[in-house]
């Protein structure tokens, strides 16, 4: 199939590395472990791994105006299989949650937020993803998954941890 001459004037830019024109989506992950007091026990920043699904589904998206594209769930597992663009599901999922909040700053900006409650994914949590889609929900395994990281934490019922998401997309 031939693809149109703006279509192939896009470039995709993930994790710093061109794959495609002027477009680039650029994401953050903050993480802050808090006591129950709201003393700062950890704070980490890092990227994270965009999945072919998620650039498959972005695409999908500007040609579907009936298509969901909201970022839903944060969900956690107790997996450190190798970060891959092929996963579509976490690889041990333990625990989801709907997300806390999301809003946009500045033109191309969404910040996506998930509080986890102290009582909330108590045990090992070694993997974060992101769920997107109608067809995500409560249920394990369900959603467009668009991200996955590695993250390394025994969470006990004494702390919290908030998760922030920020996306950026630039032309």
């Amino acid at each position: 199939m031939k693809l149109l001459p703006e279509v192939q004037k896009i470039i995709i830019r993930v994790k710093g590395v061109n794959k495609m024109s002027n477009f680039n989506w650029d994401e953050n992950i903050e993480i802050i472990v808090r006591s129950n007091d709201g003393t700062i026990l950890d704070s980490t920043c890092f990227h994270n791994q965009i999945t072919n699904d998620a650039l498959n589904w972005l695409a999908k998206g500007l040609m579907l105006s009936t298509q969901d594209n909201e970022i839903k769930y944060l969900g956690w597992g107790s997996s450190d299989l190798a970060l891959s663009t092929a996963h579509t599901t976490l690889s041990s999922e333990t625990g989801r949650k709907l997300l806390t909040s999301q809003t946009s700053s500045n033109t191309g900006v969404c910040y996506s937020v998930c509080y986890i409650a102290p009582t909330e994914g108590v045990g090992s949590i070694k993997e974060l993803a992101w769920f997107a889609g109608s067809s995500a929900v409560a249920d394990s395994n369900t959603g467009k998954m668009i991200s996955r990281v590695l993250y390394t934490r025994v969470k006990t019922a004494l702390e919290s941890i908030t998760v922030t998401r920020k996306d950026t997309f630039t032309g």
